[in-house]
């Protein structure tokens, strides 16, 4: 049943990232970087929060780089290491992105009974703020 959920979510999700050209992935990317520190994370750091490989989350951003929507830092303590960030316009279709995707769910749950969605919203928000 959760994963049969998780399926119709996330295809809702796709959907709305289709029309900025956005996979899941960098979409999870964006907002992982998005929220990190001011200075940015590491490599390892993101490929940590998505459960990935390395060259997955080079993959992915070098990819939103391309888009404008990551920046990303070469250390001068170490050239081999960089530190990832999200540029204005990335925040900015983060923010855009989280806006659409709530109300599409909201489309999807319309018929779901309001005692069951405040249910359902607190386990949502428990979640949301469990550390990995």
């Amino acid at each position: 049943m959760h994963t049969r959920a998780d399926r119709n979510l996330r295809g809702v999700v796709a959907k709305r990232l289709e029309t900025q050209q956005l996979t899941i992935m960098e979409w999870l990317a964006l907002g992982a970087v998005s929220e990190g520190s001011k200075t940015g994370l590491s490599m390892s750091e993101i490929a940590s929060k998505l459960s990935v490989t390395l060259p997955q989350v080079t993959a992915l951003v070098t990819g939103l780089s391309d888009r404008k929507l990551t920046k990303q830092k070469v250390l001068a303590s170490d050239h081999r290491s960089r530190q990832v960030s999200a540029t204005l316009k990335g925040k900015r279709l983060l923010s855009k992105l989280e806006t659409a995707v709530s109300k599409d769910v909201r489309l999807l749950t319309k018929d779901i009974p309001e005692d069951y969605l405040r249910s359902y919203k607190l386990v949502i928000q428990q979640l949301s703020e469990q550390k990995d």
